[in-house]
């Protein structure tokens, strides 16, 4: 009609002489299996929320249909398929697969997902998304809306995925916990919140990936899912009081370090979570707790970071200043373990920290490891020691009772093995310094070898194992001889068998730095 304004094709559609969303109604876009490309201008003013809602409210599309938009919605950013899951599909269209069929696809022939990616600055950026999601994985989206799960759960994948989080992965926040709040709490309070859910639920289904065939995609769908809710969340200064989601950072932070290799490696990216919440005033209680356990986990995961990057933890110590003196005769063994902890992160900053290393320090800091030991209860020693061995044979074996005892162990013993490579006291020049040197050598190659020996020996306990590793990424560079060479890499190996680890990258780094020498 005369007058009337026509709607104007965007420029990038009419290069590649494709059918503009802009001349096209949310409709027609439905019941045609248009090719828009992601860098249509106008594609997501169609599909804004109101859009892509009246659009499904006016007709009833096959599921496979409502695939294809819930795609571009999650490609453009643009609406909510929450209304979408919901619709029934009583005609689908003749010729299209259905999800069910779709279903049926070889994993090997899926197309990969794209996963956002956190830098040290905590900001995130996305990659472009190529295709769709894996049909198999989309098919579950659809099914699971962004409402509260039903309780019990109906989904046998989501059953699944939730008790290995309870038998394989909760074991690597209680090993100091006695009440095991993340093996009995968190799966109670995750009912209610869906943020703390689906990281439940990446973080086990990327476990799963990395120890056994399990889809590789399924955890990048609740990792997305997880962060649509978590990312804003953080933003609230108040988020610090809700354990919920301190829980699922805490939880999508461990995914980090099963993504990303320790050598190396920063795994700052959700750091700006558990970061400010170890500084808040209200982190730490004299009681355990929920926050309690969330805590000590986040400063568990500054030390490997920190460790990896060899540079002082980035938060606050005076959150720690009651764990530097001495634990009275009622403190239960978990707080002796947290103690130890606490004493490395102090070692750390002492080491890696920007104020001069000086000697009287460094004399306290070994005094304080040496009390450790020598006051710590009866209950920290290992039950059984085999045959006194010699470095390089093969390892100690040292068992202990419960997973907290270890880990107080290994972390002292990680402490006093710092404190060994940033000695002030060894002489940088002079007729001693070669025999000096030697002597603090062998003895870190000793302190190693007893690290080692007592994660493999309690090799069920991850945390303690993860201890091992970091003594090798430390030191393993002060093996000379090929046959301890050979033996640390088993241990690295060995983690990455049990519990799915990443030390190629270490493994790798190792061995390049053993042929130069």
């Amino acid at each position: 009609m005369p007058g009337t304004k026509k709607s104007q094709c965007c420029d990038p559609c009419r290069d590649l002489h494709h059918k503009c969303a802009s001349i096209r109604s949310p409709n027609e876009f439905l019941a045609n299996d248009l090719q828009v490309t992601e860098l249509c201008q106008t594609a997501a003013d169609v599909f804004a929320p109101d859009a892509h809602v009246h659009g499904v409210d006016e007709r009833q599309g096959s599921d496979r249909q409502r695939v294809d938009l819930l795609d571009f919605v999650l490609e453009s950013g643009s609406g909510e398929p929450d209304d979408l899951t919901e619709r029934p599909s009583d005609n689908p269209s003749p010729g299209r697969g259905s999800v069910g069929d779709a279903d049926s696809v070889p994993l090997s022939g899926r197309p990969s997902s794209t996963l956002p990616q956190y830098h040290g600055n905590g900001q995130q950026t996305h990659a472009k998304r190529s295709g769709r999601l894996s049909p198999l994985s989309m098919g579950d989206i659809l099914e699971r809306p962004h409402q509260p799960r039903s309780w019990p759960l109906r989904d046998p994948q989501e059953a699944h995925l939730l008790q290995h989080f309870v038998d394989k992965i909760a074991p690597f926040f209680d090993c100091t916990d006695r009440q095991q709040h993340f093996a009995v709490h968190i799966p109670y309070r995750a009912r209610r919140c869906e943020t703390l859910f689906n990281a439940i639920l990446a973080m086990s289904a990327r476990h799963l990936n990395r120890t056994t065939s399990f889809d590789p995609f399924a955890s990048d769908h609740y990792y997305q899912a997880c962060l649509e809710k978590l990312i804003p969340a953080l933003d609230d200064h108040g988020v610090t009081m809700d354990d919920d989601l301190l829980a699922a950072t805490v939880i999508l932070r461990l995914l980090e370090e099963f993504d990303v290799p320790l050598a190396g490696s920063d795994l700052r990216g959700h750091s700006f979570g558990t970061k400010a919440f170890i500084q808040g005033p209200a982190s730490m209680t004299t009681t355990p707790s929920l926050r309690q356990a969330v805590y000590w986990s986040g400063l568990r995961q500054e030390i490997y970071n920190a460790l990896s990057l060899q540079q002082a933890p980035d938060f606050d110590m005076s959150s720690l200043n009651s764990y530097f003196s001495p634990l009275g005769p009622d403190a239960c063994d978990c707080a002796w373990a947290n103690q130890a902890i606490a004493h490395c992160a102090d070692v750390l900053v002492f080491c890696f920290g920007q104020a001069h290393r000086s000697a009287i320090v460094h004399a306290e800091l070994k005094a304080q490891n040496q009390q450790w030991n020598e006051t710590r209860p009866d209950s920290f020693d290992p039950y059984f020691v085999g045959d006194e061995v010699e470095v390089g044979t093969t390892f100690p074996d040292i068992r202990f009772r419960c997973a907290w005892h270890a880990t107080g162990n290994q972390y002292n013993d990680l402490a006093r093995i710092l404190l060994s490579v940033h000695d002030p006291s060894v002489p940088t020049v002079g007729p001693l310094r070669r025999r000096l040197v030697q002597e603090v050598d062998d003895q870190i190659r000793q302190r190693v070898w007893t690290v080692c020996g007592a994660a493999l020996s309690n090799a069920s306990v991850a945390p303690a194992m993860v201890v091992g590793c970091m003594a090798i990424h430390l030191c393993g560079d002060r093996f000379t001889d090929p046959q301890q060479q050979d033996l640390l890499i088993h241990v690295l190996i060995r983690m990455d068998a049990l519990h799915g680890w990443p030390t190629d990258a270490l493994q790798r780094q190792l061995r390049e730095t053993w042929v130069v020498r």
